[in-house]
């Protein structure tokens, strides 16, 4: 499975011969991260917000295209992927209009979740499906996501093997987030290591070792 981050919270995810990309944002109008002006087999959505995650008009056609919000409890099977939604909150008051959701599958023998706008500590029910999880892709900008010091209590809850940052302050997002020295700084149990460009490529075999938190360079 290989994993690229184009930037802010949308990843391209290649896997089963497929490419899955999540959460697309709009260029320039997310801040100045460039169009991801690429095929896809699958888009996912992890919640409907045109500017920052669910833009669809700057992928390249054709597609099918997989709303979180609408999946039904068991999840949907696309093109052999079997994808899950575990509708959670984007602020801690968990008020019905800051519904988003995690996405969730396993492929390769791989567990990928991606925590999309993420706001708030997750309940036991919540967190059952993901815990274990392999590879998790966690915003890392603190509030209006998930707040920087209940981040390494989420970690741990999860315990995943690889984790991802996301979702945080480069010059290239128009948001008043934070940096991700500031995410690093709140999960100080957590090696950090960064990777050679914008994307990892990992095997179920490779998830032995260590956990640990993988830096991407954003590619667009």
């Amino acid at each position: 499975m290989k994993i690229t981050w184009y930037g802010h919270a949308a990843f391209l995810i290649e896997t089963a011969g497929l490419r899955i990309i999540i959460d697309p944002y709009r260029s320039p109008d997310s801040g100045g991260y460039e169009p991801i002006a690429e095929p896809a087999d699958i888009v996912i959505v992890s919640h409907e917000n045109d500017r920052y995650h669910s833009h669809l008009g700057q992928i390249v056609p054709p597609f099918e295209v997989v709303r979180a919000l609408e999946l039904p409890p068991a999840g949907r099977t696309v093109r052999g992927i079997h994808i899950e939604a575990i509708h959670v909150f984007e602020t801690p008051e968990r008020l019905a209009e800051d519904e988003v959701t995690i996405v969730h599958f396993r492929s390769e023998g791989i567990h990928l979740v991606h925590l999309g706008d993420l706001g708030h500590s997750l309940t036991e029910a919540e967190l059952e499906p993901i815990r274990h999880a392999d590879v998790v892709l966690i915003p890392a900008g603190g509030a209006p996501t998930i707040d920087l010091p209940l981040v390494a209590d989420l970690l741990e809850a999860i315990d995943p093997r690889v984790v991802i940052p996301m979702h945080y302050k480069t010059p290239k997002i128009n948001l008043n987030i934070q940096p991700l020295e500031c995410f690093l700084q709140a999960a100080p149990a957590w090696s950090a290591e960064p990777a050679a460009g914008g994307s990892i490529t990992i095997e179920a075999a490779d998830l032995d070792r260590s956990r640990r938190i993988v830096l991407l360079n954003h590619i667009r």
